[in-house]
């Protein structure tokens, strides 16, 4: 997979980690930054959190703004970041991640936001673009987070349904139609190559 990258996105760049600790920090609407992997909890932002006792080396691609393009001038809608292990075999996970910085638990969930909707499709835009350009196989399952990093109480239960094309669609029936498990939640641990557990 990181050499489909480096072939067909050339201006990404991949970077390495095996801490014990991966954060993942938006810090676009915080001071206009980019998406980093850091390996030290930031003092001043809040986190999307990868624990890795076992230290799995992985490849994180934090995508800048326009960073899948269609056409000259034409971009992907696209989520965060994609991170996998470096060995990235066949039938290891790859986990995509979208964020929303909302303050409260209200904000995050206002029906005119509509940031459920707006996350989930960022990741299912994402994941197509990479099967179509064949960095991802089209039957590999993937696997892909919203997260909602300032919110302190727990928001899984009421993430799910939202509206695609007017429907109510769960995380079930995205996982049977896209071969995506999608969860709800500000952290993940890497217990394999092969395994996450949430």
């Amino acid at each position: 997979m990181k050499n489909k990258i480096a072939e067909i996105l050339p201006n990404h760049t991949l970077l390495q980690s095996s801490s014990k600790d991966i954060y993942i920090v938006d810090y676009k609407n915080f001071n206009k930054g980019k998406i980093c992997l850091l390996e030290h909890e930031p003092p001043d932002i809040k986190t999307v959190y990868l624990k890795n006792e076992n230290e799995i080396a992985v490849l994180f691609d934090g995508f800048a703004e326009n960073a899948l393009p269609i056409e000259k001038g034409k971009y992907n809608s696209q989520c965060e970041c994609v991170i996998f292990p470096e060995v990235c075999n066949n039938n290891d996970w790859v986990l995509f991640v979208e964020t929303k910085y909302s303050d409260n638990f209200e904000n995050a969930f206002r029906q005119e936001n509509n940031y459920p909707h707006c996350m989930v499709n960022q990741i299912l835009e994402t994941v197509k673009f990479f099967r179509s350009k064949g960095i991802l196989e089209n039957e590999r399952r993937t696997t892909a987070i919203v997260s909602f990093p300032n919110l302190i109480e727990e928001f899984n239960s009421t993430f799910f349904p939202v509206k695609i094309d007017n429907k109510d669609v769960s995380a079930e029936d995205i996982l049977a139609e896209h071969n995506i498990l999608i969860r709800a939640t500000n952290a993940v641990q890497i217990k394999s190559a092969k395994r996450l557990k949430f």
